[in-house]
């Protein structure tokens, strides 16, 4: 007979579950809710799980003394529930959430401190109780540990007004997530304050979830997401100065909320993740913007798998992403190899605002685009016609970045006509999208969203100069609407011009494509905002672009004469500026200018 049969022979149950012949087993009660959610008695299960010894002839055989020896449990104490799916346990519990103890008291009558110092104090094991609060004349608190939860299931503590304290039944359960309302934004502030020292200009945030101002009332864990993004942003708000930053036993997965520390410039010099569940060094890409000299990372199960194929590997993974990184684990990193030169004089080149193959045309450019988006932002866009040629084609594409704000996603008013080769794979729709003639590109035109356009951002890379075309990529940010504290969006623009038989240039391809604005372009858009200028109603013929509108209006202005005038006078030298204002200068020592030209 095998060992199972045997067993599942003696184990005859009598009344209370045990047979006078099978007196020499002992039987621990495994207790969790079957159903998360359900707090009744109904839904628990007892399932019970031969740990003991059996007598035979006068000899102990010991099952499972090792598994008892590991969890710390005498004879006979309810070993710590483990939920095995094979059995029944709740299949929807995913292996990132942390299962805490709920201590159940009933009938409470005593305040809360009154209450938990009894059971503090009274209790063999240490513990902080977290969570507590009350429901109805129950109340409720968690501890981590089962060891602490069975010693305060065995306690028996008589207060004056509460009588005996009465414990119902245990439950291994998550503890549900809690709103961030104001209350607890205040208490969260309050906290950051204390543990922050401003003269080492030092944030110790280790054990989060344990400190005695939150713990009792809150549960603030910082590896949740939504309350690391909250503390994250009180952090970047309220703080200016933070060198050294202390993030240990978090129970930390990974570290994407630390990127508003990069995106706020926060000179973070120290960072100590040690003892976390870091599991992957990819959690650092978001971070590579930070100053980091030391990194505590022991105790993650990145640093054991690193370090077990080499120190060198280890190192050499982390530096990867800080390459000013001095101090790794407390160990004093060597110098890395590098090549024997000064590094000023390999430095790549300053990002110029524009590129011109020929300097000559950096006036009519400057006047050329400023003018079309004085227009285009500012003025009817029905007025963009006379820059646009009768056969011109305009196509345009949007596409946002994967990672970003919620109100910049919504590209609706742009997808409708966006003609993105990645998105659409129909060869007939994309045909369609490309719009031929001046009406068709005017009119689309006129449907996009209003914008507010920044001239500051603007950058020009003008790669194709000929006597018949012109080639313009010009990049920048706009603000969709007119409020300035709008959605921003990044744009890319290509304008193919070229000259007209009247002297002036139109646009004969245009192609735009829009996307949301980084965090970097907008930190730094709208800095130095001038006042628009007001479009008045055009008085000049129809003909003219907006490049010989300009240079008629500021000709007029230092002339003193009337705009048809100085047309006259810039079309006669074929809108050569510099020879026109000669030739003015020759004109007026002459006194050959008559009366009427001027205003």
């Amino acid at each position: 007979m095998r060992i199972h049969d045997k067993l599942r022979e003696q184990r005859r149950p009598g009344p209370s579950g045990f047979s006078e012949e099978n007196r020499g087993f002992v039987y621990s009660e495994e207790c969790y809710d079957q159903r998360m959610g359900h707090r009744g008695e109904n839904f628990s299960r007892f399932q019970d799980r031969r740990i003991g010894h059996q007598r035979k002839n006068g000899q102990k055989y010991h099952f499972n003394r090792q598994l008892q020896e590991n969890l710390g449990c005498a004879r006979g104490e309810r070993q710590e529930p483990r939920f095995d799916y094979r059995k029944g346990g709740p299949r929807h519990i995913p292996n990132d959430v942390e299962l805490w103890n709920r201590i159940t008291i009933k009938n409470v009558k005593v305040t809360k401190d009154e209450l938990l110092r009894s059971i503090i104090e009274g209790c063999p094991e240490p513990f902080v109780p977290v969570y507590y609060h009350l429901r109805g004349e129950f109340g409720f608190f968690f501890v981590e540990s089962f060891r602490v939860a069975c010693a305060i299931q065995r306690l028996h503590i008589t207060l004056p007004v509460q009588g005996k304290i009465e414990f119902g039944e245990n439950r291994r359960m998550p503890i549900q997530n809690l709103p961030i309302d104001e209350r607890m934004q205040i208490k969260l502030k309050h906290v950051l304050e204390r543990r922050y020292d401003p003269l080492a200009q030092s944030l110790d945030l280790s054990n989060f979830h344990y400190d005695e101002s939150l713990c009792h009332e809150y549960y603030v864990p910082l590896s949740r997401p939504m309350n690391m993004k909250e503390v994250m942003r009180i952090i970047a708000g309220n703080i200016k100065y933070l060198k050294s930053l202390d993030l240990s036993n978090n129970k930390l997965r990974n570290l994407d909320n630390l990127e508003i520390l990069v995106d706020k410039s926060v000179e973070v010099k120290a960072l100590n993740v040690s003892n976390n569940n870091i599991q992957s060094s990819n959690v650092f890409e978001k971070l590579k913007g930070l100053p980091l000299e030391s990194l505590m990372l022991a105790d993650n199960p990145i640093a054991k798998r690193l370090k077990e194929k080499s120190n060198d590997t280890y190192r050499r993974e982390i530096r990867r992403f800080f390459s000013k990184l001095v101090i790794l684990d407390s160990d004093v990193l060597p110098v890395p190899v590098t090549f024997d030169v000064k590094l000023d004089r390999y430095e790549m080149p300053v990002t110029q605002p524009k590129f011109l193959v020929n300097e000559g045309v950096n006036d009519v450019l400057h006047t050329f685009v400023n003018q079309y988006y004085r227009i285009y932002d500012h003025g009817p866009r029905s007025e963009l016609s006379e820059l646009y040629n009768e056969d011109v084609m305009f196509s345009l594409t949007a596409a946002h970045l994967p990672k970003s704000e919620e109100n910049q996603f919504n590209f609706g008013a742009y997808f409708k006509e966006s003609r993105n080769l990645m998105k659409i794979k129909q060869s007939s729709v994309l045909t369609e999208r490309v719009r031929h003639g001046r009406s068709e590109t005017i009119k689309l035109l006129e449907a996009l969203p209003k914008s507010v356009h920044d001239p500051e951002s603007f950058r020009y890379d003008v790669t194709i100069i000929t006597d018949t075309l012109m080639s313009i990529n010009l990049k920048g940010v706009f603000v969709e609407g007119t409020d300035p504290k709008g959605v921003f969006r990044s744009f890319a623009r290509f304008f193919f011009i070229c000259p007209t038989p009247r002297g002036g240039y139109c646009i004969i391809n245009d192609l735009l494509f829009i996307s949301n604005a980084s965090q970097a372009q907008k930190k730094v858009a709208f800095k130095r905002v001038e006042t628009p200028l007001k479009i008045e109603p055009s008085t000049y013929p129809l003909g003219l672009v907006s490049v010989q509108r300009e240079m008629i209006a500021q000709f007029s202005v230092q002339s003193g004469m009337k705009a048809t005038y100085a047309q006259q006078c810039l079309e006669s030298l074929n809108w050569d500026y510099n020879a026109a204002a000669e030739f003015f200068q020759q004109m007026a020592l002459a006194k050959t200018v008559p009366p009427e030209a001027f205003q």
